[in-house]
């Protein structure tokens, strides 16, 4: 009941802190205390059984594990987000490429009409 009591007060005072300093939900600072907050209900399930409770270090350790998988996955989501954005210009490149072979193509054939009609009046 002491835990439920701790973990209460702390989310009474991130909400008072939130509400203080304007804070918007979905802020990254606002992530961290809820992922603080994890951490110590974490501990509040570990209990009395005589689990030890980790240090600051090993906390510290996790959350720098954390950051370091969120920066490589930030980078992966980057590439695919900048190959994603490269497509449209392969369609526009794809797109002048059948605009030119058409007018090339027109071009020809009119070409080809009027010698054709050079050499058949000839005859």
């Amino acid at each position: 009941m002491k835990n439920d009591e701790r973990l209460h007060k702390l989310k009474a005072a991130i909400a008072e802190w939130q509400k203080k300093y304007r804070v918007q939900d979905g802020d990254p600072l606002l992530a961290a205390l809820e992922l603080f907050h994890l951490y110590i209900a974490d501990i509040s399930l570990l209990g009395p059984s005589g689990a030890s409770i980790p240090s600051f270090i090993e906390f510290r350790n996790s959350v720098e594990s954390l950051d370091q998988q969120s920066r490589t996955f930030s980078k992966s989501v980057a590439e695919l987000t900048e190959t994603l954005r490269s497509m449209p210009s392969v369609k526009r490149q794809l797109r002048s490429f059948f605009t030119t072979a058409l007018v090339l193509t027109a071009f020809l054939a009119l070409v080809a009409g009027i010698l054709i009609g050079k050499f058949v009046w000839v005859l």
